[in-house]
């Protein structure tokens, strides 16, 4: 397996599984009543997926800004070929910082028109996020076929030292 393709794949292993808890902890405030303290029972780890999101899928997605996209403008000679990806990161960072607000004040403003605002934004987040990771998958193929062996290794080395280094 290339060393680009295992990067990739690993990084978006760890990324799914935020994706699904997103769905997870959307699907818990969904209840009829959108009750607040489905809301407040869930604070904890509410906070814990932020910060995992802050942590490893903003570094990730730096790091694909700052490697990948430039090379795939590059071999592709389009330089708006990431320009729809990049606008959904603006949009992924967006929604992690509403979804951090309305948590940072769950607390002391919540009302029913908060937990479904807050949830809305979560499933957003998670077909949003869902989609974008499906999408840089099909990037693999192309990387590896227009970059040598050597090239697409050095950009999966550089995409997972710059995910670490932002960690």
């Amino acid at each position: 397996m290339q060393v680009l393709e295992q990067v990739l794949n690993e990084h978006h292993a760890r990324l799914r599984s935020y994706v699904d808890e997103l769905y997870a902890l959307a699907d818990c405030l969904g209840g009829d009543s959108l009750a607040t303290s489905e809301v407040t029972g869930e604070l904890a780890e509410l906070r814990d997926l932020l910060r995992g999101l802050r942590e490893q899928l903003v570094p990730h997605m730096e790091a694909v800004e700052a490697a990948v996209y430039p090379t795939l403008e590059r071999i592709m000679s389009d330089r708006e070929t990431s320009s729809p990806m990049r606008a959904e990161h603006e949009e992924i960072r967006g929604l992690i910082a509403s979804v951090g607000d309305i948590v940072d004040t769950a607390e002391s403003e919540l009302d029913r028109g908060t937990v479904l605002a807050l949830r809305r934004r979560m499933l957003r987040l998670h077909v949003l996020l869902k989609a974008h990771l499906d999408e840089e998958d099909l990037y693999i193929p192309i990387l590896e076929d227009k970059l040598t062996d050597a090239g697409a290794a050095a950009l999966g080395r550089a995409l997972d030292h710059l995910a670490a280094a932002r960690l």
